[in-house]
């Protein structure tokens, strides 16, 4: 309930209407004074709904007050400034109630409401002086000052906030399977850029020595004796297409034959007839 009812004794017994409307006026709610009395709420409302509404005619009136701020009344109204304030909260404009009672020197005190958790309201107390102007309300809680300066706001969150939590481990990788490790390479600046081959280059086109003296190809015949043979047996080919007898029948034996082994043994050779 609002603080301006609860520094009263409770009541007991019967109520007369003039208390009950006093405790109304200083903010408390039918329903609490009832409670005090032991009576029935019925018994209480009938002189409690005057007072209710000037209750409301008092909040209603505070909506349009000038908030004072540091430096001077603000131009605009306080409704302005709790309508923002609560955009930015994202709290729903309808369901914000404005509330007034009288405090004990018998000026006006306003309380904003609205729902903030599961069971809580959270809300904001200003009090209000009524001129021709609209008037003038200045905060009285901490959050009616949050609400009138948005920085001081920002500025309580960042204070009140947490600090840090250190930093954790770094995140855990999976790592493959190690594979077989590479040969190592050798290290080529110590080593010439080319090596010297094991053996000196052959000529192309001559067949490579192997070991035990063969080679892998056959041995070819000279190119000279090749050719000679060549045209020989071409001569021959001639001669038998042209019915002669071949060509070394007709050949005369220049150089003298050497006695054989037989001549030199008996001391001569027959003689041979003319050729």
């Amino acid at each position: 309930m609002p603080g301006g009812g609860s520094g009263r004794a409770p009541v007991t017994g019967t109520l007369r209407p003039r208390e009950i409307q006093d405790r109304i006026r200083h903010g408390a709610s039918p329903e609490e004074v009832a409670a005090d009395a032991g009576v029935s709420l019925s018994r209480i409302q009938g002189f409690a709904v005057p007072v209710l509404l000037e209750r409301a005619n008092a909040a209603d009136m505070a909506k349009g007050a000038h908030p004072v701020l540091p430096d001077g009344p603000a131009l605009n109204t306080l409704a302005d400034r709790v309508g923002a304030a609560l955009d930015r909260r994202g709290v729903d404009p309808d369901l914000v109630v404005w509330d007034a009672w009288r405090d004990r020197s018998g000026g006006w005190v306003v309380r904003t409401s609205w729902p903030a958790g599961l069971s809580d309201d959270a809300s904001a107390t200003w009090s209000f002086v009524p001129d021709s102007h609209g008037g003038s309300a200045r905060a009285l809680d901490d959050e009616a000052e949050n609400i009138l300066d948005p920085s001081r706001a920002t500025a309580l969150r960042s204070v009140s906030s947490p600090p840090p939590l250190p930093p954790g481990p770094p995140p855990i990788r999976a790592v493959p399977a190690p594979s077989a490790a590479p040969a190592p390479q050798p290290d080529r600046r110590h080593q010439p850029d080319r090596p010297p081959p094991p053996h000196p280059p052959l000529p192309r086109g001559r067949d490579r020595w192997r070991p035990g003296g063969r080679s892998r190809r056959p041995a070819l015949a000279p190119r000279g004796g090749a050719r000679r043979e060549g045209q020989r047996q071409r001569r021959r080919r001639q001669h038998r297409q042209r019915g002669l007898p071949p060509a070394h029948a007709h050949r005369t034996r220049t150089t003298p034959l050497a006695p054989s082994s037989h001549d030199a043994l008996v001391g001569g050779r027959p003689a041979r007839g003319p050729r």
